[in-house]
């Protein structure tokens, strides 16, 4: 791909992060202030459960189907986003009526904007933004997968402001998922031809063969990225207001660099071994200096930022920063050696490998340190099991890199 074209990618994609990372950012402050902390709390431990629910909704089409729709032939593709999109309406009908309970039992106090808010994070497994960074569409990608969430979200958040109910928020929010993900499914299997209508949960059910590691792997991420939250809603529960606005902060820094990762999963694989590891080693280097400059950013600006979102309403401790901040680090790195480097050379399984001793760590250091030393604790149990995601990735892939294998596992 010539930098050209790597240019106009990441302006295209870069376009539709920018508008979201300002569309996110303006609704914090519009929730926290017109429906207060606690709506704001509810809206952060719904999405939580949302996260865990997203992984098997969406079934590992997130992670491998840029990378697959890139290297499959253009006749081949509609076929298979019409299989995935099969599979995840299925995955779907079946998920979401227990996440929502399981929401509702989390934030018994507003049961409605639980529930609203856990299927549209649920919802989001229908979307088709990962088909149109296969097939390096950027336009598209904008206009017909980010926009009407975009258009959702805004026009919640004045609602929000208006009436001072978030649930109007989450309802709105909800319905610009429902339009984005039927305008981009109704997009991909016109132009894509070759593929065949069915409703079958038979057929639904053997499409998901192949990519159980992948599942696993998000799965287990999922567990100590979303776990952090509801045990400070278990334990402290005065302070998730708080810890939210930290997560939420760390999110939007990572959806700030999803261009760089979008352009990397299509720039990466190469037919060529040779080619294809000398990316592989650039792309890597590009993702640990971006994590150390972010990482040291966030820990030094949090406070002064979640003070700005928030309208003065919370305050982001240095405590809890500097550990949040280690955490985005290793993220940024590691999003990059996972998802572009590890899956173009063939060695997918160690995602799920890095995933587990993430999981591990997190798992073992996070409730002891939550009672030991509060809500900095669970941050930095947080952060100790993402640098333990990025050290087996660097471990793992080193020795590749190093001799320019580009195949195997």
């Amino acid at each position: 791909m010539r930098r050209s074209v790597l240019a106009r990618a990441a302006g295209g994609y870069g376009l539709s992060v920018v508008l979201s990372g300002l569309v996110s950012l303006l609704v914090i402050p519009a929730v926290i202030i017109a429906a207060g902390t606690e709506a704001w709390a509810t809206i952060a431990v719904a999405q939580a459960v949302a996260g865990f629910a997203f992984v098997p909704a969406v079934y590992g089409w997130g992670v491998v189907g840029p990378t697959e729709v890139a290297s499959r032939a253009v006749e081949e593709r509609g076929g298979y986003f019409a299989d995935s999109l099969l599979s995840r309406a299925w995955l779907c009908v079946v998920i979401v009526p227990v996440a929502v309970v399981v929401a509702i039992a989390f934030a018994p106090d507003q049961p409605v904007l639980a529930a609203l808010t856990t299927v549209s994070g649920i919802l989001v497994a229908l979307g088709a933004g990962w088909f149109y960074v296969g097939e390096r569409s950027p336009l598209r990608f904008l206009l017909i997968d980010t926009a009407p969430r975009l258009a959702g979200t805004i026009a919640g958040a004045v609602a929000v402001v208006v009436t001072g109910n978030a649930v109007w928020f989450a309802g709105l929010q909800l319905a610009g998922v429902v339009v984005s993900a039927a305008i981009a499914s109704a997009d991909i299997l016109r132009r894509h031809r070759g593929w065949h209508a069915s409703l079958s949960p038979v057929r639904a059910a053997s499409n998901l063969r192949g990519q159980g590691h992948t599942v696993a792997m998000s799965a287990t991420s999922a567990v100590y990225v979303n776990v952090p939250i509801l045990l400070v809603q278990v334990f402290v529960p005065s302070a998730t207001a708080v810890y939210a606005l930290a997560e939420r902060m760390v999110r939007l820094a990572l959806y700030a660099t999803r261009p760089i990762v979008q352009v990397a999963q299509g720039w990466v694989p190469n037919p060529d071994p040779d080619v294809l590891v000398s990316r592989a080693r650039r792309v890597t280097a590009i993702g640990l200096g971006l994590g150390a400059l972010g990482g040291v950013a966030f820990a030094a600006l949090a406070p002064w930022a979640g003070g700005i979102l928030s309208g003065g309403e919370l305050a982001i401790p240095f405590d809890l920063s500097i550990p949040m901040g280690v955490n985005l680090a290793a993220i940024l790195a590691s999003q990059l050696t996972g998802f572009a480097c590890l899956t173009a050379l063939g060695m997918s399984r160690v995602l799920s490998t890095s995933t587990i001793a993430g999981a591990v760590v997190g798992t073992a250091l996070m409730i002891p340190l939550l009672l030991t030393i509060g809500v900095p604790g669970v941050a930095w149990g947080l952060a100790a099991a993402e640098l333990a995601v990025l050290g087996v990735q660097l471990w793992k892939l080193a020795p590749r890199l190093a001799r320019g294998v580009a195949v195997g596992s």
